[in-house]
């Protein structure tokens, strides 16, 4: 049994992972989902934060048993360049969202100081830098939990003050309905829950970890963190059409009080800033693992050398308040192939009695990650439907057509990952 202390420490500790997809990306598909569908999609966010808990639970399960990372796992292949393009884009993607994650705490301190945008961009950096620089991995988690904790009494405090009927809200997060034209922002939602790079940081973290703490941990920080996505998701109720995050803050302050205004500023800042600093601590674990095997030395080099060139990508184009969407358009695409694959890795190498003995997936645990890998198909495949279609214009007749060819592409994933658990409980 864990003490108070050690499950508060745990949840403080996995708040990594909430830290992580609570950004400023989620803070505005959340709100525009409420903004457009009221209550409807809430049940998004809460199979989103199922979907979340099983892929995170097998990504540290596989480091708690096994004592190696998910990118150390995949440097250990035979054939290692699938290992090195899943970490450099995994990488690349970091560094691409950075910026707008720094964009995202300074519109939060904007809503409530008038400051230089350039001069605010150095500021968050620094903080990020800072924090990032002096403390290890356990101290950069007790200060991304407190950030959490602030941001979570933030968004369930103002959602809290709405007039929301309770048989709605139920209805919402229980019965799933997909009203004409919200099939892409479920997606999106999903999407925003269920980030590639989490799935390295959370088995990066869990080396060393026991067990059941783990497990504790990463279910209710994880749970705590779908909760304030609904309560963002409730805010957004309150708007008939999301502009921009002033606004937002704006027409809060006007329906609930000045309070709500600077709430949702704060809020908003400790999102962005969540976000900036778990974007390069995501990129500093896999690059110590994927790229380093023994040499202590060359890992706390790496370490510090992938969150710093993150970090500085995202200053550059902070201070130049330029949007490199080449760069991004490459990374969305990349990331669109890397989810379903990272997913098809975990569940293979979660029931592999070779890597974890007696606690490989059980066999609802298997039924439930095929679900799971399925909607993970959709989202990696729409995303590099989108990069590609923005690049080079790709015409299709309609939505439908576009779906039945994304799960056309998405069967051999699903034939393959079967395929490989029925051989590996076959040798067994």
């Amino acid at each position: 049994m864990l003490s108070l202390k050690s499950r508060l420490y745990s949840i403080l500790f996995w708040s990594v992972i909430s830290a992580a997809f609570i950004g400023p990306g989620t803070l505005a598909t959340a709100s525009s989902a409420g903004a457009l569908y009221k209550l409807d999609l809430t049940w998004a966010l809460v199979f989103a934060t199922v979907a979340c808990i099983v892929l995170q639970e097998m990504a540290a399960r596989l480091a708690v048993v096994n004592n190696r990372s998910l990118s150390a796992i995949l440097r250990d292949q035979r054939i290692k360049w699938p290992a090195w393009f899943v970490g450099f884009s995994v990488i690349l993607g970091c560094a691409a969202y950075e910026a707008g994650n720094i964009l995202g705490a300074i519109s939060g301190i904007g809503v409530l100081l008038n400051i230089n945008t350039q001069l605010l961009t150095v500021m968050v950096g620094l903080t990020a830098g800072g924090i990032l620089w002096f403390g290890g991995i356990s101290f950069v988690a007790k200060i991304l939990g407190a950030l959490v904790a602030v941001m979570g009494l933030v968004f369930v405090g103002v959602a809290l003050q709405i007039d929301i009927p309770t048989h709605d809200l139920a209805q919402g997060a229980l019965i799933p309905s997909i009203p004409s034209g919200s099939g892409w922002l479920v997606l999106g939602l999903i999407g925003t829950t269920i980030v590639p790079y989490n799935l390295f940081l959370g088995s990066g973290l869990g080396r060393g970890r026991a067990l059941h703490e783990m497990r504790f941990g990463l279910i209710t920080s994880v749970t705590l963190g779908g909760l304030i996505s609904i309560a963002i998701l409730i805010t957004g109720t309150q708007i008939s059409e999301l502009t921009s995050f002033l606004d937002l803050a704006r027409l809060l302050g006007n329906e609930l009080g000045p309070w709500a205004y600077i709430l949702m500023g704060s809020g908003l800042f400790a999102a962005g800033l969540t976000s900036s600093i778990t974007s390069p601590l995501a990129a500093a674990v896999i690059s110590q693992d994927l790229f380093i095997h023994k040499n202590n030395t060359h890992r706390v080099i790496l370490y510090r050398l992938g969150w710093m060139v993150v970090l500085i990508t995202g200053m550059i184009f902070g201070l130049l308040e330029a949007k490199p969407l080449p760069v991004i358009l490459a990374a969305q695409a990349l990331n669109g192939l890397i989810l379903p694959i990272v997913g098809v890795v975990l569940i293979i190498k979660t029931n592999d009695p070779a890597l974890l003995g007696d606690h490989i997936n059980s066999k609802w645990l298997n039924i439930l990650s095929f679900v799971v890998l399925e909607i993970l198909l959709l989202i990696g495949l729409n995303n590099l439907w989108s990069a590609l279609d923005r690049a080079m214009s790709i015409e299709l007749p309609n939505d439908m057509v576009k779906i039945l060819l994304i799960q056309l592409l998405a069967i051999p994933f699903l034939v393959y990952t079967l395929k490989k658990i029925m051989d590996l409980r076959r040798t067994t």
